[in-house]
């Protein structure tokens, strides 16, 4: 099975590090997606969503035009099915944010930025995706 990821933060270097943390610890297939603001993220899947295939959205939350939580609201499963993953990847150590996150059904994970290694692992082995890596 193959894992399409799509990395979506406004910081272009948070995203190109990311790009290089996930290609190098092997959490995609094929290389990663970038997308400077959640709209930019959501037409890419109201125009090449396709329900034979899986995603994984390393989600920032404070961007600008649509932000982390209007494209969680943009994204509920009755548009798109189950094989929509999202980790909250975010600077925030708002306790709320973390709160708020679980009430989305596609939210699988909140992580700190950047990520590292150590998130790398941890991705691996979060049940929703961990048959992609074995």
């Amino acid at each position: 099975m193959k894992l399409n990821v799509l990395i979506v933060d406004d910081d272009k270097m948070i995203t190109l590090l990311h790009k290089v943390i996930v290609v190098k610890y092997k959490i995609c297939a094929n290389p990663p997606l970038l997308f400077g603001d959640g709209k930019m993220a959501l037409e890419f899947l109201l125009s090449e969503y396709n329900s034979n295939e899986n995603y994984l959205i390393l989600l920032d939350i404070n961007m600008p035009v649509l932000n982390g939580w209007e494209f969680l609201e943009s994204v509920q499963p009755e548009r798109f099915a189950n094989n929509l993953f999202v980790i909250i990847v975010t600077s925030s150590v708002d306790s709320s944010d973390k709160q708020k996150a679980k009430t989305y059904p596609q939210v699988i994970g909140f992580l700190e930025k950047p990520l590292r290694a150590e998130s790398c692992d941890f991705i691996k082995t979060i049940p929703a995706i961990a048959p992609f890596f074995y």
